[in-house]
């Protein structure tokens, strides 16, 4: 493997859908911030680094829209979203757009307010919007992005509950519009209809007993939906295992569920053929084969220290 460049406390990555740049956010207990990265010619230059928000805490995902224009970022700790044009060679436009959230849930520790952790561009026709999964307030909020040539803000349109102390992490959307959405907090595998807000609840994973990975607790965290659209994979960190539903049918199945040969499965990277997890405890990124409904035993890919996310070379 090749370095490109090094950004501090980098937790999620983001391409531009056209052009080779990398977007990442940075920094937990530092002020958190947001950067773009040029990576033609097999290097890595830094093009833009700005700061996620007006109070600097915890940056933890970010999405670019399909046509490459607007980049929104969501910051955990403060509660905030953020949003920035972007210019034709894909730097970060101005100092950004900034709204805050309310809200809260019934665990104390980490339902005190809102705590958004994920954006992901809606694929419906209907206006450029977004999903972002509240942790902290158990909700799926939708967002329209107003945007013109030279300012971009938020409007929230919707907000879809879950239930109460799911804690939602990551979700994705199905070819039907359903979601399927990873809650962290409840350990469990949520299946949403945005048409009448139907929720179908199922356990993200079949152990029992105290988690082996740094809490005695399991805590789900990455899920992502295969190339056919009818199984997602599901990351339970914790327990350190990948299970496989099938979100075809109205309630979502277990299918099998695997060890995911590492410690702290933190971000599933789906492929032809396969899934690459990045093992963060173990500094190891793994592959199970996938065909249909099968997950295979798990393989050494590489190692790196403390891989976080994985994204491919376009």
């Amino acid at each position: 493997m090749t370095t490109l460049t090094t950004v501090e406390q980098l937790s999620a990555l983001a391409w531009h859908p056209r052009l080779p740049v990398v977007y990442g956010t940075a920094g937990v207990a530092t002020p958190g911030r947001v950067v773009a990265i040029s990576v033609s010619d097999g290097t890595g230059r830094l093009m833009s680094d700005q700061l996620a928000g007006p109070t600097e805490l915890e940056p933890c995902h970010l999405a670019v829209d399909p046509s490459g224009s607007v980049l929104v970022v969501t910051n955990y700790t403060s509660g905030q979203l953020a949003c920035w044009l972007l210019e034709p060679d894909g730097s970060l436009a101005g100092e950004g757009h900034h709204l805050q959230l309310e809200g809260s849930g019934p665990e104390i520790e980490r339902q005190d307010s809102a705590h958004p952790h994920q954006v992901v561009f809606k694929d419906r026709g209907d206006g450029l919007r977004t999903w972002v999964v509240d942790l902290g307030a158990d909700l799926i909020r939708e967002f329209k992005i107003v945007a013109n040539s030279r300012a971009v803000h938020l409007e929230e349109s919707r907000a879809l509950a879950v239930p109460a102390g799911a804690g939602p992490r990551h979700l994705v959307e199905m070819p039907d519009g359903r979601l399927a959405i990873a809650g962290e907090l409840g350990s469990n595998l949520l299946v949403l209809n945005p048409r009448d807000g139907a929720v179908h609840d199922v356990p993200s994973t079949a152990r029992t007993g105290p988690a082996r990975t740094r809490h005695s607790r399991n805590y789900p965290g990455d899920i992502r939906l295969s190339l056919d659209g009818r199984f997602v994979y599901f990351a339970n960190r914790g327990y350190d295992t990948i299970s496989l539903f099938d979100v075809s049918g109205e309630a979502p199945v277990l299918v099998v569920e695997r060890d995911s040969g590492v410690r702290w499965p933190q971000h599933i990277l789906v492929r032809e053929g396969e899934i690459l997890v990045a093992g963060w405890d173990s500094s190891q990124v793994v592959s199970l084969a996938t065909d249909g409904g099968y997950l295979g035993e798990a393989r050494v890919k590489f190692s790196v220290s403390t891989p976080g996310w994985l994204l491919t070379d376009r």
